[in-house]
């Protein structure tokens, strides 16, 4: 019994002993108050390398390996190309299409700008720190004379992971982008700001369109004033022209005649096809140049001259500057309020070869570039 009361007596004792010093034991462990942070991600040109800039190609292809050439126009069914490096000091990456899913694209027709928001199937791929989104140019970018685009460096994972973004506001401008560390769903693009390394063979705006960019030729009236109701290249008999001779007059070029080369852009959704400007209708003549051509072969009573040459004589500017969109037709005063005659013979003004008879009995052909 002694024995065991000693034994009782020990453990309390080292009970005691043991909650006393473990009232008293120290923590000496900590965390920090803020979490372990990296560097933010920092986007670089593809070609020029330089920070804060992308490269932005249009080409016919996905590929987008070469642009479609700078004396072409882009189109609805090119693709819009962005090329860029995403560095991260700390080796994030963007693997699932951060940057993507950051991008609004925005188109300005000379006027206003507008969001396009069904730009469904924007695509990316990525080699390392290597980024290429692309889209298709759609109709609703059709017209557009400036495309602008705004995209935040992202990495998929780190901390951050984001920083700041690029404000594009015209894809064809020598500028850079715009700097901005936060920007609104519908924050329009700044002015004058460009992707910093823009392809030098990119096909120029405005963006044209199969269905819905128009052009036509018109008479000018003897007043100077241009008549729009009657297309040269796409004969419509307005109901209020009832007789034959007149008619005739007013749908064949003639010599002693000045013409007149318009590009009208439809409205949004709108793919009829008209022979002339309708009234919400955009005329963009004076963002062309324009070529005039023969298209041969002449009729029998001129020899029956195959030619496509082009033709120079009689070429003058009404709209825009050097675009070459009016013609005036054998020896005319180009410029002026009349059509006054210089006094000389109307084929003498033309040198085609094969055919004796000036540019009478050829078609004329007209192309905006």
């Amino acid at each position: 019994m002694k024995n065991l009361a000693i034994k009782k007596v020990a453990l309390g004792l080292f009970l005691a002993g043991y909650a006393a010093s473990s009232a008293y034991a120290v923590d000496l462990s900590r965390i920090a108050t803020n979490l372990i942070e990296g560097n933010a991600p920092v986007i670089y040109s593809d070609l020029n390398k330089k920070e804060r800039q992308v490269t932005v190609r249009i080409s016919a292809d996905e590929a987008g390996s070469t642009a479609t050439g700078h004396d072409k126009k882009a189109q609805v069914g090119d693709y819009i190309h962005v090329f860029y490096e995403l560095r991260d000091l700390d080796g994030d990456l963007d693997e699932t299409g951060a940057v993507k899913d950051t991008l609004k694209v925005w188109i300005n027709d000379g006027t206003n700008w507008k969001k396009i928001t069904n730009l469904l199937d924007i695509r990316y791929a990525n080699d390392g720190e290597k980024g290429h989104l692309y889209f298709e140019i759609t109709e609703d970018m059709a017209g557009a004379v400036k495309v602008g685009l705004q995209l935040q460096e992202k990495t998929t994972f780190g901390n951050p992971n984001t920083n700041q973004w690029l404000d594009i506001a015209d894809i064809w401008g020598d500028n850079e982008p715009g700097i901005k560390p936060d920007l609104g769903d519908d924050e329009k693009p700044g002015d004058d700001t460009g992707p910093g390394d823009s392809d030098p063979d990119n096909p120029v705006g405005p963006i044209i369109s199969e269905k819905t960019t128009k052009i036509g030729i018109f008479k000018y009236n003897t007043d100077g004033s241009l008549d729009m109701t009657i297309n040269l290249a796409s004969l419509s008999r307005p109901a209020s022209i009832t007789n034959d001779d007149e008619w005739a007059q007013k749908s064949t070029p003639r010599y002693g005649d000045r013409l007149a080369a318009v590009v009208w852009q439809k409205v949004s959704g709108d793919t009829s096809d008209t022979a002339a400007p309708g009234a919400n209708d955009r005329i963009t003549t004076d963002l062309y140049t324009f070529t005039w051509n023969l298209s041969g072969p002449s009729n029998d009573t001129t020899g029956n001259v195959a030619s496509s040459a082009e033709v120079t004589a009689g070429v003058y500017t009404v709209v825009g500057n050097n675009t070459n969109d009016s013609i005036a037709l054998g020896a005319v005063n180009a410029a002026g309020g009349n059509v006054a005659l210089t006094g000389a013979k109307h084929n003498s003004v033309y040198s085609i070869a094969g055919t004796k008879a000036g540019i009478q009995g050829f078609r004329l052909k007209v192309t905006a570039n």
